[in-house]
């Protein structure tokens, strides 16, 4: 119980530190090789449309998302939320089809 209460501050801070930040946040990590602005543009319009489907998210399938983007390992994700590993696991993989599928539509 005490994971889960941590896991609840840390959506809760999330929350906080995504009202004063934007989404070049994101983009930190990635490297991106632009000469065009229209790159840059689809670029940009890419990462809203990312960030716009994590919000979307289920706070608990939020929460593993953001911990799967920070690098974090199946075990750790589970030791945070309490699930299992391969629970975690499922949840990533349905996580990341339900991500292909909303950029396949667009």
């Amino acid at each position: 119980w005490m994971y889960r209460i941590a896991l609840n501050v840390a959506i809760s801070s999330y929350r906080q530190e995504k009202k004063f930040k934007n989404h070049d946040s994101i983009s930190e990590g990635l490297i991106v090789f632009e000469e065009k602005p229209e790159d840059k543009t689809e670029t940009e319009n890419n990462l809203k449309q990312l960030q716009d489907f994590i919000n979307e998210l289920k706070e608990i399938d939020k929460a593993i998302i953001l911990l799967y983007l920070d690098d974090k390992s199946h075990r750790e994700i589970s030791e945070i939320t309490g699930f299992t590993e391969t629970n975690v696991a499922t949840k990533i993989n349905r996580i990341k089809d339900k991500l292909r599928a909303n950029f396949s539509k667009k």
